[in-house]
Parts: C-alpha cells; structure tokens; sequence
C-alpha cells in the first residue's frame, strides 16, 4: 500500500470514528441533561454541569420546576444536537472523500453557526431556567452566565467559519483553474 493510499486508509477510518462518536453525543447530550434536572442528586461525585446552574438545580426543587427549567435546557441543547448531526455528516462526507465539495462546506458553516447559536442561547436560556430554580426554593433571581469555555466556542466557532469560508474559495479557484485546463 503506498503513502498516499494509506494515508487515504487513515482518513476514511478516523472520519468514521469521528461520525460514529458524534452519534454518541448527539444522544447522549440531551440525555444527560435529562437525567441531571429529573436526578440531580446523580451528579454527585461527577463532574457535569449543567449551563453553570451551580447550586440552583438539587433535590429541593420540586420535579415541576426542574422539567419547566429542563425544556428551556433542552431549547439550547437542540443547537448541540445540530452540531453534532452536522458534525457526523461532515465526517461522512469526509469518508467518501468529499471535502471541498458545496454539501461539506455547508455542513462545516452548520457546524460553526450551531455553536455560535448554541453559546447564545445557552446564555439567553440561563435566565428563565435560573429564575424558575430559584421560585421553586422562594428566592427568585434571574442570573446570566459566561465563562471562559464559551469564549473558548465562540473562537472555535469564529475559526471554523473562517475555515469554512477559506476552503469555499479554496474550491472556487480549484474549479475556475480546472476550466483553463
């Protein structure tokens, strides 16, 4: 097997692991969310937290207001879940051998634009699912959270989008240098 081939070979079987992994998120993602605000309590001696919550979200909240703080939740979780289908489906792509091709790059740009929308919402969301926590304990608040893991996915969504844009024209002069040919 030559150099080029198996280097073919490595791309084909990384980009399947890498599509069969964001499967895995795709379904776990929602579902640990769903676990944590109907059990918070099987948290415990992990390490998940839910959109910094903190200690908003426990046992004492009764399961009315942690399913109504859920759906908002789960609003801004739909935005992960469409990274990561858009996520596999580059992947896939990427296995067939398909890279500067319209549908890949589309698939990147949904990549970058679904984090960038899912740090925002995560945000916007935070203050329904705060205020609901904290009127099911009598002490209503609504508060706002931005760390430094959203920066770190608002670059990394801001880069892809650069990326994707880089390989679009990348494709564009390849296409237009094909017809001199």
């Amino acid at each position: 097997m030559g150099e080029v081939e198996s280097a073919r070979s490595r791309l084909v079987w990384l980009s399947r692991l890498m599509a069969g992994l964001s499967t895995i998120g795709m379904v776990l993602s929602p579902l640990i969310d769903l676990v944590i605000y109907v059990w918070p309590g099987a948290r415990e001696g992990l390490i998940l937290d839910v959109d910094h919550v903190g200690g908003l979200l426990n046992d004492a909240v009764p399961l009315p207001y942690r399913l109504g703080a859920l759906v908002f939740s789960l609003g801004a979780e739909a935005l992960t879940v469409w990274a990561l289908w858009s996520l596999r489906g580059l992947f896939l792509s990427y296995a067939k051998g398909e890279v500067f091709t319209p549908g890949a790059l589309k698939l990147l740009n949904n990549v970058a634009v679904a984090l960038f929308a899912s740090v925002i919402a995560t945000f916007v969301m935070h203050a329904p699912i705060s205020l609901i926590l904290s009127t099911a304990v009598h002490k209503p608040a609504i508060s706002l959270d931005f760390g430094s893991g959203d920066a770190v996915t608002l670059f990394t969504a801001g880069v892809m989008l650069v990326i994707a844009r880089v390989m679009n024209e990348a494709g564009r002069i390849a296409e237009e240098n094909a017809k001199f040919v």
